[in-house]
């Protein structure tokens, strides 16, 4: 036996809320050692065998590590006796497409998401629930007490065309009533495989952006919520007078758009207009949105005849969630929308941005006069602080909580602190996939913005917090 296999070490940090994730060749694997990633597939395949669910999907995206993680995850998976099956290069959402098409239940996605192209992570679903927390820990002990029984060596099966029947199912789902000149900004991502054909394939005009396949990320990072990554996507829109700009990030379960006049489109406003026309069809259902999602967007479902419904941060979380509360519908801020009406019980951002044109396809505003009457407040970006661990953020956080003073708010504590008023909020919580504090702000005003951020600071201010705010 190969002396790695006998070496069952493997760095605790790279377990996370909702994925395993890390900084390859620091926190896991190397350029020349992928064996992390053999324990990490035979512990996945023990589990299986134990829940007599031997049978998963396992998909890649284009970082320069993942086909090596596949091979080395694909080799502990057959150890441990599971069956896979392969479908190679895709997107994470092609990967939950397969789960419905191959009448599976389990999935891995291997993936940095939006991560830098040094980082890289997989995501896991058992039972057509996605793991979080809890049961992606016990992954890790399982690889520590590795008492594993000895079995049949599994069965490997490539099924190369998913990609295809992805495409042909969102195809066959949207009807586009006018042709709409798009750009799409795949950031040289997974999406990069089938986005520009999808699009014209549902009528649009594409003008591509950063839409070759390339790991390295070349052109700017794969994370659309950071305002600084969408100037080539503003100015593609605004040079080639297009109607609607759309970025996905690194694995294409997230998306961002902006409109003919260059303007972001924040995810909860998207889930505005979405959730009016789901709600035309499905009137009183629920709608669950995460904790960061602007004030605004409750108001609108319930003036729209649905129900709102507040979750904690986490793509995870939120799925599970809708799962429990039968949501129709649900989505964050960070650009993770789930629609159940139609589709799956995942995030899919290239299905998402296909009904979002489907919606615009049926008038002939401008995308920028639609989203004139959508509701909108004096709204910030997701703002981070920077620490060195986990704990400490935590640390802050429970300070922070211990000393706030909000006389007349409402203080929700589901995850961190929101401070809700009338006429505006403001939130605080510690990541959960990296050490980082995360705040958010919005006001009817901008006045009302300012005064906010004042009694945030305030707060910080009593807890002695010594460092730069960036608000």
């Amino acid at each position: 036996m190969d002396t790695l296999v006998k070496n069952k070490h493997i760095n605790k940090d790279i377990f996370k809320a909702y994925d395993i994730r890390g900084q390859i060749g620091k926190e896991w694997c190397s350029e020349n050692n992928f064996h992390d990633a053999f324990l990490i597939g035979e512990a996945i395949g023990n589990q299986l065998l134990e829940q007599h669910s031997p049978n998963i999907i396992i998909g890649r995206d284009g970082r320069l590590s993942s086909q090596d993680i596949s091979q080395q995850l694909i080799k502990g998976l057959l150890s441990s006796g599971c069956n896979v099956t392969d479908i190679g290069l895709t997107a994470t959402p092609v990967v939950y497409f397969s789960l419905q098409y191959l009448n599976m239940t389990n999935a891995i996605m291997i993936t940095g998401s939006h991560s830098p192209s040094d980082h890289n992570g997989i995501k896991i679903v058992f039972d057509s629930q996605p793991l979080s927390t809890s049961a992606i820990e016990s992954l890790y002990f399982d690889i520590s007490k590795n008492d594993y029984p000895i079995v049949k060596s599994g069965k490997l099966t490539a099924f190369d065309s998913a990609n295809q029947h992805y495409q042909e199912a969102v195809i066959k789902d949207i009807a586009i009533q006018r042709k709409l000149r798009i750009g799409i900004d795949s950031s040289n991502g997974a999406t990069s495989l089938f986005s520009e054909d999808l699009f014209n394939n549902l009528g649009c005009e594409v003008y591509p952006l950063f839409c070759e396949l390339d790991g390295t990320f070349p052109n700017h990072s794969p994370d659309p919520t950071t305002p600084e990554n969408l100037t080539y996507l503003i100015k593609h829109v605004k040079e080639n007078n297009l109607d609607i700009g759309i970025a996905f990030d690194g694995d294409g379960d997230r998306m961002i758009a902006v409109d003919n006049l260059g303007n972001i489109l924040w995810p909860d406003r998207i889930m505005i207009l979405l959730a009016q026309s789901i709600l035309q069809s499905f009137p009183g259902s629920r709608i669950a949105y995460e904790i960061k999602c602007s004030y605004l967007l409750p108001k609108a479902i319930r003036k729209a005849g649905g129900q709102a419904a507040i979750c904690a941060n986490g793509h995870s979380k939120i799925k599970l969630e809708m799962k429990r509360l039968n949501a129709i519908m649900g989505g964050e801020f960070s650009g993770h929308i789930i629609l159940r009406d139609r589709w799956n019980d995942f995030d899919d951002a290239p299905y998402v941005a296909a009904r979002l044109l489907e919606i615009l396809s049926k008038t002939t505003q401008s995308t920028a006069e639609v989203f004139s009457e959508i509701p909108n407040g004096f709204a910030t970006e997701e703002y981070k602080l920077k620490f060195a661990s986990h704990n400490e953020s935590v640390e802050l956080i429970t300070q922070f909580i211990k000393n706030a003073s909000f006389p007349g708010a409402d203080l929700n504590l589901i995850d961190g602190l929101r401070v809700e008023y009338d006429d505006g909020w403001g939130f605080i919580h510690a990541s959960n996939t990296s050490s980082s504090i995360g705040l958010r702000f919005e006001g009817a005003t901008e006045e009302r913005l300012l005064e906010i951020k004042k009694q945030f600071k305030a707060v910080f201010k009593l807890i002695d917090y010594k460092h730069h705010l960036p608000f």
